[in-house]
C-alpha cells in the first residue's frame, strides 16, 4: 500500500514566523508561539510570539511581506498591516513598557535583533559566514 501525503503550502506570514523563531533559538532565545483562540476574547490582538532572553521579553507580530502572492488565497498581501484589535494590544504593552515589532522581513529582523542584545548586554552578531 502506498501512502500519499500532501503537503499544504505555507503562507507568507508562515515563512516569516519561522525564519524570525529560528533566528531567536539560533541567539539563545526562548520562544513561544501564541495561537489564535476565538473563545478567548482577552487575547484578540496579542503578538505571534513572546521571546524571553535575560530578564527580557519582546513580542513579535509576523506580517507577508508586501506584494507576496499567497499559494492558498492566490491574492496578494497588504504587507505589514495590522488586524482589528492588534494596535490597540500593542498599544497596551507598550505603556507597560515592553517592546513590541512588528516583522514582515526576517533578515531586517535579525539585524534589529542584533542591534536590541548589543544595546542590552552588548553581545555581538553570532552570523554564520
Amino acid at each position: 500500500m502506498t501512502r500519499r501525503f500532501t503537503v499544504k503550502p505555507l503562507r507568507p506570514e508562515k515563512i516569516v514566523q519561522n525564519a524570525v523563531i529560528a533566528h531567536l533559538n539560533f541567539h539563545n532565545w526562548m520562544v513561544q508561539i501564541n495561537k489564535e483562540n476565538p473563545q478567548d476574547n482577552s487575547a484578540i490582538g496579542r503578538p505571534d510570539l513572546e521571546a524571553y532572553r535575560n530578564g527580557f521579553v519582546l513580542f513579535v507580530e509576523n506580517k507577508a511581506p508586501e506584494g507576496v502572492v499567497s499559494p492558498i488565497t492566490g491574492r496578494k498581501s497588504r504587507g505589514g498591516k495590522l488586524r482589528k484589535g492588534q494596535p490597540e494590544y500593542h498599544q497596551k504593552l507598550r505603556d507597560a513598557g515592553m517592546t513590541v515589532w512588528v516583522v514582515d522581513d526576517s533578515e531586517k529582523f535579525l539585524e534589529h535583533l542584533e542591534g536590541l542584545e548589543y544595546r542590552l548586554w552588548g553581545i555581538k552578531s553570532r552570523r554564520i559566514s
